[in-house]
């Protein structure tokens, strides 16, 4: 994304002058990462060019982010003049696992779990009261969101259906699959809003050289949901098929062993089964599909 001299000149009324140092994500057509030196701090410029995901991150890191210390960003200034808006925000050692390529599995395994720790650290305030995006101010920007959990899971899981059946994507197992999943539906009742992030994944955990832990970026995916709907993309992109990983996250989150949460997290696996194959068939994103049909083929052996 362009960071031309409209989008300085904002950032400039917010912190001062400032130099650039890199621009890296000048390819991108969602959002702009500028890196910065003002007053001798290293500060990032986030560019974005969609309210219902600048809005949410304003929300996060006003409200949710400061819960788990120095293991996220500080946003020292936001700015939004109708046509431009972005985020300026402090900068954290690492980069992303990802980024790095680390492969070294006990570093993995602390990493994995320092992850879940933060993710119910981020979860330890005051519930929200309604499921859904939120606005900058805290309001929710969807229209009549759902107040209760069983609703809100139904609601969701019955559109991912249908948008992806309106394309044929989907059979008569994966039928089965839902119609299992909206009849189990009530281990969701009580159920609070909790902060959630769509995107809690290895691409925003960060590492030093060393292979540690040391945060967690990008908060543009976050709204109220369920407690556990953050463990969606986790379980199916990243340990599908690594079990001692999932395990680490999963002890880090200090996730119940029962019955009920075995239950919940089958249907949520599902959700996320179900967006991804839709959204890669729209997106023409060929390793969402077989992400997706992956995870749907294991559920659906039994059903």
């Amino acid at each position: 994304m362009v960071f031309d001299e409209r989008t300085r000149a904002l950032a400039e009324e917010r912190i001062g002058a400032f130099e650039v140092l890199a621009n890296h994500r000048g390819d991108s057509a969602r959002t702009g990462v500028i890196e910065i030196s003002a007053q001798g701090q290293r500060l990032f410029v986030k560019i974005h060019n969609r309210l219902n995901r600048w809005n949410p991150e304003v929300f996060a890191y006003s409200n949710w982010t400061p819960r788990v210390g120095a293991f996220a960003p500080t946003m020292v200034a936001q700015f939004n003049d109708g046509e431009v808006f972005g985020i300026v925000t402090t900068a954290l050692v690492g980069r992303t696992v990802n980024e790095v390529g680390l492969r070294d599995e006990e570093k993995l395994l602390a990493v994995y779990r320092a992850a879940g720790e933060v993710l119910r650290a981020m979860q330890s305030g005051e519930d929200g009261t309604f499921f859904g995006t939120p606005s900058a101010e805290g309001g929710a920007l969807d229209v009549a969101p759902a107040t209760a959990a069983v609703a809100y899971i139904t609601n969701s899981l019955q559109t991912l259906f249908a948008l992806g059946s309106g394309k044929e994507l989907f059979n008569d197992a994966h039928e089965r699959l839902l119609t299992w999943c909206l009849d189990n539906c009530e281990v969701f009742r009580g159920d609070a809003p909790m902060p959630t992030n769509w995107d809690y994944s290895p691409n925003n955990w960060l590492v030093d050289d060393g292979g540690r832990f040391t945060g967690v970026i990008d908060f543009e995916n976050m709204l109220w949901g369920l407690p556990l709907d953050s463990f969606g993309v986790v379980v199916e992109r990243y340990t599908f098929d690594k079990p001692r990983l999932q395990a680490a996250f999963f002890e880090g989150y200090s996730l119940p062993s029962d019955a009920e949460t075995e239950i919940k997290m089958r249907i949520l696996r599902a959700k996320v089964a179900f967006a991804d194959v839709y959204t890669g068939f729209v997106e023409n994103n060929a390793r969402f599909s077989e992400l997706g049909n992956r995870m749907l083929s294991e559920l659906t052996q039994d059903i």
